[in-house]
């Protein structure tokens, strides 16, 4: 290039880098990336809630021990939909943040934590029916498969 002739390539280029490097822009092979975060996954709200009706049967074990023995199936039936869950959702489900919130108290009378649980599996059912309903295919036989068990749940704890 002669003088005068305007910048040169390699300089518009660095300014450019300089100016997308101070904007906080990041590169990735050959294309930007716009660092937008991504939006949260659809089933994280019925994953939390999984983890909370978890919590409730934790704690209603922890406080009518008597009742271990009938609640520990349903219990863990909660824990592999917890765990299946997390898969379909991927990285979301293990950088969203633990539930810092206890369970509400359980009641003192085994027939009170016994109805309790079982409104909260029919809350739970209800969510994870809706989410069925509007899910993609590919998760949809899992929703439905969570909604069914929350359904025996509820029958097994009538």
């Amino acid at each position: 290039m002669t003088a005068g002739a305007g910048p040169t390539r390699r300089a518009v280029l660095g300014r450019a880098l300089g100016c997308a490097v101070a904007a906080g822009a990041t590169l990735s092979g050959c294309g930007w990336i716009n660092p937008e975060p991504e939006p949260p996954h659809p089933l994280l709200g019925l994953w939390s809630a999984t983890r909370e009706l978890l919590a409730r049967y934790q704690a209603t074990i922890g406080a009518h021990p008597g009742l271990a023995e009938r609640l520990a199936p349903l219990r863990d039936d909660h824990r592999a939909h917890l765990k299946e869950l997390a898969k379909a959702i991927g990285p979301q489900a293990s950088a969203s943040p633990s539930a810092s919130a206890s369970p509400s108290p359980v009641p003192d009378d085994e027939k009170g934590a016994l109805e309790e649980l079982r409104r909260a599996e029919k809350d739970a059912q209800a969510a994870a029916t809706a989410a069925c309903l509007k899910a993609k295919t590919a998760v949809a036989p899992l929703l439905g498969s969570i909604a069914a068990s929350r359904a025996t749940h509820r029958e097994v704890l009538a």
